[in-house]
């Protein structure tokens, strides 16, 4: 008896949940006998869940014409996060909308973008949601794609994103920056005055993001700003502060000579993946500001030893413990240098993380061969050298490195 008693319970809890289901996909809006979701579906795919094929253009006047009626079921869309996807994805009629997103392969972010594009259609008539987007705003899983949506409804949905730059949160305070640099309607100056009061931000992301933002705005305003900001390396990246400059081409010369200095500290530091990534995009800087000054850095790198090569080198590990890089080109877009191919030899210590010139072989070359003899030397063979401006020439010469006095002899010239 007891047992029919909660089979019954249990089949009423049933039926009150399929209820509850059916009346909420009831609740979504149709338009040309379509519900929202299935003219989502085409906008992602163009074509119907049954495989029929529809143009785009079809479906984004669909969601045009459904108007307000079809903000309730985007802000489920917009508010999906990992946890609440699969309730959000019940709600909805369209089988093959929901089937695509139940795919564990296809990110949550992807079902939050297309309740973005979706509310970008609605233009004007989105308005009305500003307050619960704004309360996605407010929770860090959601407030990327409601910053977006934010920053596409005019000054009533800026004026609620800028709120954000007020948050205790890191990522929201970080996301409203991103949004009202890239994606928001206001002016240029009004930009640039944020992101500089955002370059006191306590997260270092944060402070980051707003000097990207400033690249490309008034250099009369922002090139005093983040000049000085190069030489405080505890509190801002020198490279995004170097990035932002090179925006402004030659107005940002006054920077070069402090960038010269960073590139050339860079180049002659001990942790050799660092120095090649800090040298990447100081030269990148320096390139978009003046490509005489970058040709300076250029050469000093040419010269600087292990760091010369940015391909074609070989690394050997020795018996001693200790690395043997050889050789290797140092490929240039300064249209009025050629590419450098070297013959320098370096070890590294890994004891004293120190880089020593040693022995330089007699042929400059890249793309060679370094094989470690029984006896422990070097042998070096073939690659290429460059004979003319671009000109590729194979080598087919052979070398011994002897580790013990550091010199290379010719094996064959052949």
């Amino acid at each position: 008896m007891k047992a029919n008693r909660l089979s019954g319970l249990l089949l009423f809890l049933i039926l009150i949940a399929t209820a509850f289901r059916l009346s909420a996909r009831a609740a979504e809006p149709s338009y040309n006998g379509k519900p929202l979701s299935e003219w989502l579906l085409i906008l992602k795919i163009g074509q119907t869940s049954a495989g029929e094929r529809v143009e785009e253009a079809d479906a984004k006047e669909a969601i045009r014409q459904m108007g307000t009626n079809a903000i309730p079921t985007l802000l489920h869309i917009l508010g999906a996060t990992d946890r609440n996807k699969w309730w959000v994805l019940s709600r909805l009629k369209s089988r093959g909308f929901r089937e695509m997103y139940h795919n564990q392969n296809v990110p949550t972010d992807d079902l939050q973008d297309t309740g973005v594009e979706a509310f970008g259609l609605l233009g004007t008539n989105a308005i009305p949601a500003i307050p619960k987007i704004n309360k996605l705003f407010g929770d860090w899983e959601t407030c990327s794609p409601a910053a977006r949506v934010l920053a596409g409804l005019g000054p009533e949905g800026v004026a609620a994103l800028t709120n954000g730059l007020a948050s205790k949160t890191d990522v929201i305070r970080g996301v409203t920056l991103w949004a009202i640099g890239e994606k928001s309607s206001m002016d240029s100056n009004t930009v640039a005055r944020i992101m500089i009061a955002s370059l006191k931000d306590p997260d270092v992301g944060n402070r980051d993001e707003a000097i990207r933002c400033l690249g490309g705005k008034d250099p009369v305003v922002v090139i005093p700003v983040l000049l000085p900001l190069l030489e405080d390396n505890k509190n801002y990246s020198y490279e995004s502060v170097a990035r932002a400059m090179s925006s402004y081409g030659a107005a940002a010369k006054v920077a070069v000579p402090k960038l010269l200095s960073l590139f050339t500290n860079a180049v002659v530091q001990k942790d050799r993946g660092a120095a090649k990534g800090q040298c990447l995009e100081l030269m990148w800087a320096l390139k978009g500001i003046d490509t005489e000054a970058a040709a300076q850095a250029e050469a000093f790198l040419a010269n600087s030893g292990p760091l010369g090569a940015n391909y074609g080198f070989t690394t050997t590990l020795l018996p001693n413990g200790k690395t043997l890089i050889a050789g290797g080109t140092l490929q240039t877009t300064i249209p009025t240098k050629k590419d450098y191919v070297f013959s320098s030899a370096d070890l590294f210590d890994p004891v004293t993380r120190k880089w020593t010139k040693t022995g330089e072989m007699n042929v400059a070359r890249y793309g060679h061969t370094a094989t470690l003899q029984p006896d422990g030397k070097i042998l070096v063979t073939g690659g290429y050298n460059l004979n003319g401006v671009g000109r590729q020439s194979a080598l087919t010469s052979t070398e011994l490195y002897n580790p013990t006095i550091g010199t290379w002899t010719v094996v064959t010239n052949k």
